[in-house]
This record gives structure tokens, sequence and C-alpha cells, in this order.
């Protein structure tokens, strides 16, 4: 069978019956599976020569645009999704990215080692403290903080991959300045931050930061707004809950676009979201996350 005929037959085993086909151009239309209002429109169109994807309704509001294996990713099986790499354009094939071994400072203190005489040390634990940490975080995440060297001043939160070693770590200053967080020059797109701590079989939360994080069960960081390609994918092949996102007040826009890049596949309907009120962060949920769900209705 050409590559054509099965990329068309994938197609139709995910989407159902097209509406048009021009198979000189490779061009196919379907009703899509975002925004069909049941009149079947066939605004989805995928194109397997180029292997892209548009739906001239909704690719803004739902982004439901561009290479065609993100498309497969979302409503693929992981047979489908095998299948297609054989046919991925090479351009568009997933290279393997070098992570940089990544070590913490020299200057790491634990707050378990911390000396209460000493000035530096009451500043940071003043400050943990402030933003509602406790000692059994403290533990579990392995926070600490540096007085002294490049990242003085500044409380350090280490993430460690799923086999335990170091991958990864956030710093914040507990002083007032422009830049806040200080991080190593590494690739964070190449990591899943705490992975070591996440039970995929539970629900999980995906946040924003690292102290967003602290405050809601088996959170997923997002270290950012944005969520890559090996986080989407890890999330896709393991989780077996709810997918919870939970973005700060600001950030609505940015909620709305993870949720439709998330439910769709074997994720469909498992994918929920958190509104929470102006000028709010996750932070202060602190117990009240049943408060704030919001049903997403396209």
């Amino acid at each position: 069978m050409e590559e054509n005929e099965v990329l068309v037959d994938m197609m139709r085993d995910l989407f159902g019956k097209e509406k048009h086909y021009y198979s000189s151009k490779g061009q196919i239309s379907f009703n899509c599976p975002y925004c069909d209002d049941g009149k079947s429109k066939g605004n989805l169109e995928v194109n397997i020569v180029d292997h892209v994807y548009k739906c001239w309704a909704c690719s803004e509001t739902n982004g439901t645009h561009g290479v065609l294996g993100k498309l497969i990713d979302i409503f693929g099986t992981k047979r489908q999704r095998k299948i297609y790499d054989l046919f991925k354009p090479e351009e568009q094939k997933t290279k393997e990215k070098f992570i940089p071994k990544i070590q913490l400072p020299k200057e790491f203190t634990s707050f378990k080692d911390i000396n209460p005489l000493h000035i530096p040390h009451k500043e940071a634990i003043k400050y943990i403290k402030s933003r509602g940490i406790t000692d059994q975080m403290i533990e579990k995440y392995n926070i600490g903080f540096a007085c002294d060297g490049e990242y003085m001043g500044r409380v350090i939160v280490p993430s460690y991959d799923k086999e335990g070693e170091l991958n990864y770590f956030v710093s914040r200053a507990w002083f007032k300045t422009k830049n806040k967080y200080k991080n190593p020059e590494a690739p964070k797109e190449v990591i899943i931050f705490n992975e070591r701590l996440i039970d995929w079989d539970k629900p999980i939360y995906l946040c924003e930061g690292v102290f967003d994080g602290f405050f809601v069960p088996n959170p997923v960081i997002l270290l950012g707004k944005v969520l890559s390609e090996k986080l989407f994918e890890t999330i896709y092949d393991n989780a077996k809950s709810d997918v919870i996102i939970c973005l700060d007040a600001d950030a609505w826009k940015d909620a709305q676009k993870l949720y439709n890049q998330l439910n769709g596949g074997k994720l469909r309907g498992k994918v929920k979201v958190l509104k929470l009120p102006k000028d709010s962060d996750v932070a202060e949920l602190r117990g009240k996350i049943d408060d704030y769900y919001y049903e997403m209705k396209y």
C-alpha cells in the first residue's frame, strides 16, 4: 500500500468519512473534532503531501493548525503514531537533544542545615515562611538556598528525573531585583521537572512554576505557560486520570490553549481547567481547588 493510501486510511479512522478529497493535491477535508456543529462543513483540512493541517473555522481560538504529527499525537493511538513515524518528513522528526550534566551550586545549603543565628540564613527562612512553604515541603522537594556565589540570596529548588538524577533547578531571589529567577543554562524543554515525584495514576495538576506546584497535589511543572513537545508526549503516554490546568488568573488565554492542545485522543474528556479570581495565583488555592473548576465549552 502506498504512503498516501496509508495516511488517507489513517485520517478516515480518526475523523470518519471525508467531505472532500483532492488526490492530486493530497488535500482532504473532514468535520473538525473541536468545532463541528453537526452541519458537516468539513472545516478541518489535512494535506498528506505537505504533512500539515488547519481548521478554517477555529484554528485561532483552538490552536487547530500545525504539522500533521501533532494532530495524530492528539487523536491517534500509539500504534497509529508509530506508523506515522515511518512517513513523517525528516525535518519534522524530533532530534535527540543533548542534556548537559547539571550540578547544584557548590554554595547550595539545605534548610535542614540552617544556622538560626546567621543573618542571611534568617532572611532565607523568613522568605520561605512568607510564601507558606512548610517543613514537609522542604523535606519533600529538598529545598535549599545560597548565601554566596553566583546564586547568592536565592532559594533553590532542585529537579530530579524518574531515576532520581538531578536534571535542573530553579532559583528565586528573596531580595528585590529585576531578575527574580536565575536558572542554569540548560534546555528546560527536554526535561520533566521532578518527574520522580509524579504519580501518573492520579490526577495531575499543570502549574506554571515551581512555587505554584507546592500548593497542589501531584503537580506537573510547565516552567512557563507553554507545553513543550516532550512534556506533551509524556503526559499523553502516561496520564491515567484527569489532567487539571491551574495557571494564574492573568494567564487564562494560555490555559485555554493548553486545554485545546491536550483535550483530544485518549485524554478527551479528562482535561479540566481551574479559573481563578482576578489577581490571584495557584498558591492561594490551599484546599479550595473544588471552588474553581470551570467547564470549557466550544
